[in-house]
């Protein structure tokens, strides 16, 4: 019996840990802390994390999936890299979608609750903005943004803009500053476009969306031939 509960709960924590893994190296990714340039071992990311090989391994090839890291046979992993032309396509397609979506949803209105929901996750950017911290603001941001377009009930209009999203970051956060700034402008956006969705303004809401999604467009840029934002865990060295 306590040899059951000991395997019970190894299968409740094994998942957490690759979990874990999954969100700090992602993390590393999105902030250009890893880089396309370099080839990264299993066994050092776990050194540096501080966690056995096997979450890592696993978090890992749940990068693989999702198309964030390419795995090279018994070396390691690489950040997958877009071309500059590559990330303007990804850009012009986000504005195809984004924004008659959002005048949608300012056209057809919000309902109390949803509105209210959406001005909470408006009010989490703002908070994690005003600490400057970058990876919890991307989690909160890309939060609300799914959840503002999950108000049309199209699943896969929903999952096209997250993967699109989680794509563009792929190139890192270029800055030579801290984001901070960026972020807080960012989140008061949010608070915009959501009074113009609560007024039922579509052209509102559809301007403050484009230039919303402009204005990012110059902080995500070619890691090649920029400076990104590090949270110094990683040197590059595999």
């Amino acid at each position: 019996m306590e040899t059951s509960q000991k395997s019970s709960a190894g299968l409740v924590s094994a998942p957490s840990l690759r979990e874990q893994a999954r969100q700090v190296i992602r993390g590393l990714v999105i902030t250009g802390q890893m880089r396309p340039d370099q080839l990264y071992s299993v066994p050092r990311l776990a050194a540096d994390l501080g966690v056995s090989a096997t979450p890592v391994r696993e978090a890992l090839l749940d990068l693989e999936r999702e198309g964030l890291l390419e795995a090279e046979r018994n070396r390691g992993f690489r950040v997958v890299s877009l071309s500059l032309n590559e990330l303007n396509d990804i850009f012009a397609v986000r504005l195809l979608l984004e924004v008659p979506s959002v005048g949608d949803i300012a056209q057809d209105g919000l309902s109390e609750r949803q509105l209210r929901e959406l001005y909470q996750l408006a009010e989490a950017t703002r908070e994690t903005a005003d600490t400057g911290d970058l990876i919890a603001f991307l989690d909160t941001d890309l939060k609300f943004h799914v959840h503002l377009i999950a108000t049309l009930g199209n699943h896969y209009l929903t999952k096209m803009v997250e993967t699109l999203r989680d794509r563009v970051r792929l190139q890192g956060f270029v800055s030579g500053d801290s984001p901070r700034d960026f972020l807080r402008q960012s989140a008061g956006e949010h608070f915009k476009l959501l009074d113009y969705i609560s007024e039922q303004d579509r052209s509102g809401a559809e301007a403050t969306i484009r230039r919303h999604l402009e204005r990012s467009r110059g902080v995500w840029g070619d890691r090649h031939g920029a400076t990104t934002q590090s949270v110094g865990i990683l040197d590059g060295s595999p």
